[in-house]
């Protein structure tokens, strides 16, 4: 069955949280929700779980209205199985009592048939006598995933699950829980603020900003499309800087960002914001440019060159990134130039109506 949110809105005292937020969820369907700290998030999955009442809006799952400002059945009974970033794990009790917690409604047997399946999913069959608190956080994470899947929900809520866990574990974490939550095929949200794990674990993220959708889509029309420079701004260690448009470049603070092929006579002496990856720029040795290699650093993905401006100010610099080409000298000074991919102009005039167009098509 689909999740779908309509129109949501919601408030603590005079703070807007959410500001008409609507959203379609699939069974099978895994959707990120991204954005900073503040942005409305876990707000919204609280009106879904009924941790919060709807004050205006709706949430149906299928053709059944799961709750509006009239309907608020309690978490219990709703449909849905939370997963949060503490466990919250029963202590006292065992991991096989901790998933068959809400299975009350089946018989013996199959409460222990059930709950043997989800152990031997997550990898962990053989610790169902053992106490929460002699797990790690990452075998913790995985038995809370499991009691929350134990009831077979319509939805699923993972409220950053992973941000407790070493980050070593992290990718095997997300990998094993995205091939839980196809298995289970229920419509799940998750929320983050990481980047590269809402491209690890979504089928579509929808991008959040001061209670608003910004913009929604599969991951890799996030990336290449952003609809705005918050949008842009959140992936690929992205950096932003402001100028003026000249005929062949983006004249900032830091100097002369060539722009190839040139701009539009209409752009001309308009403020424009460009956001880029280190990707998206390359660094052309010009004995006459204004910038300069200060540094070279080595990645796994390849070398990165620490480029200053004009300005000589240490704290101010662009990453390019290079790959396995020979570096520049540290000392060489050049120019730089946007790529086709990877960089992304936002005419300062027209953002906010960016930002509230982008919302109407989420």
């Amino acid at each position: 069955m689909t999740l779908i949110l309509d129109n949501l809105t919601h408030a603590y005292g005079k703070s807007d949280i959410l500001k008409g937020v609507s959203l379609e969820v699939s069974s099978g369907e895994i959707v990120s929700l991204l954005g900073p700290s503040g942005c409305g998030k876990t707000t919204l999955l609280r009106l879904i779980a009924g941790l919060e009442p709807v004050k205006s809006g709706t949430v149906r799952l299928g053709g059944d209205l799961l709750a509006s400002p009239d309907v608020h059945p309690p978490p219990e009974k709703r449909p849905v199985g939370l997963v949060f970033q503490e466990h919250a794990l029963f202590p006292s009790m065992s991991v096989a009592s901790n998933i068959e917690f809400g299975l009350s409604g089946m018989d013996r047997s199959a409460r222990e048939c059930r709950r043997q399946e989800l152990l031997e999913m997550v990898g962990l069959a053989d610790i169902g006598d053992r106490r929460p608190g002699t797990l790690s956080g990452g075998q913790q994470q995985r038995v809370a995933l499991a009691r929350a899947l134990a009831p077979s929900p319509a939805v699923m809520l993972l409220d950053e699950p992973y941000a407790s866990v070493d980050v070593m574990l992290r990718r095997e974490l997300r990998e094993a829980a995205r091939l839980l939550l196809k298995q289970a095929g229920s419509a799940s949200i998750l929320v983050t603020h990481d980047p590269d794990e809402a491209l690890e674990m979504s089928d579509r993220i929808a991008v959040m900003g001061e209670g608003r959708i910004l913009q929604t889509g599969p991951p890799e029309q996030i990336i290449e499309t952003p609809l705005a420079p918050e949008i842009a701004q959140l992936f690929g260690e992205a950096q932003t800087l402001h100028g003026t448009m000249s005929e062949d470049a983006l004249q900032t603070d830091l100097g002369d960002i060539g722009i190839p092929g040139g701009a539009a006579s209409s752009q001309r002496g308009k403020d424009f914001t460009l956001v880029m990856r280190p990707a998206g720029v390359r660094f052309v040795p010009d004995s006459t440019g204004s910038f300069q290699v200060r540094d070279i650093r080595y990645r796994s993905s390849g070398r990165l060159l620490i480029v200053g401006g004009k300005s000589g100010d240490a704290r101010k610099f662009i990453r390019v990134a290079i790959g396995d080409a020979e570096p520049d000298a540290i000392g060489t000074r050049g120019r730089i130039e946007v790529q086709d991919r990877g960089a992304f102009l936002f005419a300062k005039k027209s953002q906010a109506a960016s930002l509230e167009n982008s919302a109407e098509r989420s």
